[in-house]
């Protein structure tokens, strides 16, 4: 009696799993279909991305040896190419190689220009505030301090790799155009600032003896109307603004060892020498610091 009792017990769970799998089979059919397909689209757009890059990496490669070989021209459109059609992260890169073509030729309007698109173009953070960085410092000569200031406190943010070259190109500015307090000011900060390479703190501290020597005195209180304490400044705006030719060697000094080096050229090794610089702020060589 026992085993017909079973029998019974054993044929309605054959019924009872027959109507799950009516009712759920197709749905768990369904899922793991959609499971496969998904793992071997997976599969199929990570070999495809894996090729783009290493096809780039390929032309990144032959545009940057055309260019240390000497053929700027053939340089420049290849790397034109790769900005055109390439992953965005290699884009960039080339972009900002276009830029130092451009740079290089003296066409600081178009260098701006290619490094500023590279910064849009850039997936990566610490690319994108390099190129608009050099995007800045392309045409530091043509921008007034406040334009200047404008386009570079995005820059100086915690965190920021370029964050303490932004504001050494924001104090050369107001030395540039004898705004002392500024300029004394910005160089100060960044000899006490834990985030400034060694580089950067030291030229901050040759253009603070530079403003020592050549500020002018505070004004006395004036016994007369303001004009003539503002006649009295005037001898001593001859020292700075106007032609780059015409600036004290110590000053001029100062300003064209801003510009990055020319192994800075290629945006690889730049962001290579940021990385370091933060990881170890203040660690690195007098020569670094860019």
């Amino acid at each position: 009696m026992a085993d017909a009792f079973d029998e019974v017990e054993e044929e309605l769970r054959r019924e009872r799993y027959q109507a799950l799998l009516r009712k759920w089979g197709p749905w768990v059919a369904g899922v793991a279909a959609v499971i496969v397909l998904g793992a071997a689209g997976y599969q199929y757009w990570s070999a495809t991305a894996r090729q783009a890059a290493e096809a780039a990496s390929d032309a990144y490669q032959a545009a940057a040896s055309l260019y240390e070989a000497g053929a700027l021209n053939e340089a420049d459109a290849a790397f034109a190419a790769l900005a055109e059609n390439g992953p965005r992260g290699y884009a960039a890169l080339a972009l900002m190689r276009r830029a130092a073509i451009a740079q290089a030729g003296g066409d600081a309007a178009e260098a701006a220009r290619l490094f500023e698109a590279a910064g849009e173009r850039s997936p990566d953070p610490m690319t994108r505030d390099l190129a608009r960085y050099r995007a800045v410092l392309a045409e530091f000569s043509d921008l007034s301090l406040d334009d200047l200031m404008l386009r570079l406190e995005p820059l100086d943010r915690p965190g920021s790799a370029v964050a303490p070259l932004a504001r050494e190109l924001m104090a050369a500015a107001a030395l540039r155009d004898q705004r002392w307090d500024e300029a004394r000011r910005q160089y100060e900060l960044l000899t006490f600032a834990l985030d400034a390479p060694s580089g950067v703190q030291r030229r901050a501290r040759e253009a603070l003896a530079y403003i020592d020597q050549n500020a002018p005195a505070p004004a006395p209180e004036p016994v007369e109307p303001a004009q003539s304490a503002t006649d009295e400044a005037a001898p001593d705006a001859a020292h700075g603004d106007g032609d780059a030719a015409e600036r004290p060697e110590a000053l001029r000094r100062i300003m064209e060892d801003i510009a990055p080096p020319a192994d800075e050229d290629d945006p690889v090794e730049a962001l290579r020498r940021l990385r370091e610089q933060a990881a170890q702020p203040g660690a690195d060589n007098e020569e670094d610091g860019r």
